[in-house]
């Protein structure tokens, strides 16, 4: 289908050349597209989101769902609490597999599951893990990661996206992609620190919805080399009580 497009193109090329006596016109330089500050491109974002003081009315979110594993064809349900300034709780119960607990007090970070038993984490992945749970990491971008920078556009989908690279001391570049309309982040990509090693992922966000003042996504798919994991969040509560002791690792 395409060499037949590529070839109409050509003769209706060749038509027009010969209707003005084969006289070439002159190529129009292609202007080269002004990018925006990363100032300009985090400013937005945080707007579209709801503002700075939505965000920062919040001091903690509960949220529950669903989550599928492709193409493994396990399914489960999905809880997670976090709260300010960067605690969080998430279990996720996978049908056949069982209970995976991952919890951080700001401090420790640890996690359980029937494969790996109980650990704590340390080095890279302990830094990764304290960087994503900074409970206002969205609006201080520029404050989480050392080093900002806006590389250019690209396609995500059928939106048009800003590249936004992050740098985070000791850990693996993350690029971002900010929809160029709506300045909301569409996709993410990163390396995910593991006992395993490390391993890229590509982060989806979709299907915006409002909690509270807060746009937040309802549709969260991750994709790393092995497998697909699909998230469906149903609900979203913010200002949730909070029994801190949650986030510690089970003494037991």
């Amino acid at each position: 289908m395409k060499s037949r497009i590529l070839f109409v193109l050509a003769v209706l090329m060749l038509a027009s050349v010969a209707a003005i006596g084969q006289t070439a016109l002159p190529a129009k330089p292609v202007p080269a597209v002004k990018l925006p500050t990363t100032q300009e491109v985090l400013d937005k974002y945080v707007a579209a989101m709801g503002g700075r003081d939505a965000v920062m009315k919040v001091k903690s979110w509960k949220s529950t769902g669903t989550v599928e594993l492709v193409p493994m064809g396990v399914t489960g349900t999905v809880e997670i609490l976090s709260a300010a300034p960067d605690h969080s709780y998430q279990k996720t119960t996978l049908a056949g597999l069982g209970e995976f607990v991952e919890g951080y007090d700001g401090k420790t970070a640890w996690s359980s599951n029937p494969i790996q038993g109980m650990r704590e984490k340390s080095g890279a992945e302990l830094s990764q893990t304290k960087l994503l749970n900074n409970f206002y990491r969205d609006i201080n971008l520029d404050k989480t990661y050392s080093k900002l920078t806006v590389k250019g556009t690209e396609k995500v989908g059928d939106r048009d996206t800003y590249v936004v690279t992050g740098q985070a001391e000791g850990l693996p570049e993350t690029t971002f992609y900010f929809d160029t309309k709506t300045g909301l982040i569409v996709r993410t990509d990163s390396t995910l620190v593991s006992p395993e090693g490390q391993q890229p992922a590509k982060i989806y966000l979709d299907e915006m919805k409002t909690f509270d003042g807060v746009l937040m996504p309802t549709k969260v798919r991750t994709v790393i080399p092995t497998m697909e994991i699909r998230l469906t969040i149903t609900d979203y509560k913010s200002n949730v009580p909070v029994d801190e002791t949650i986030f510690s690792r089970p003494k037991s």
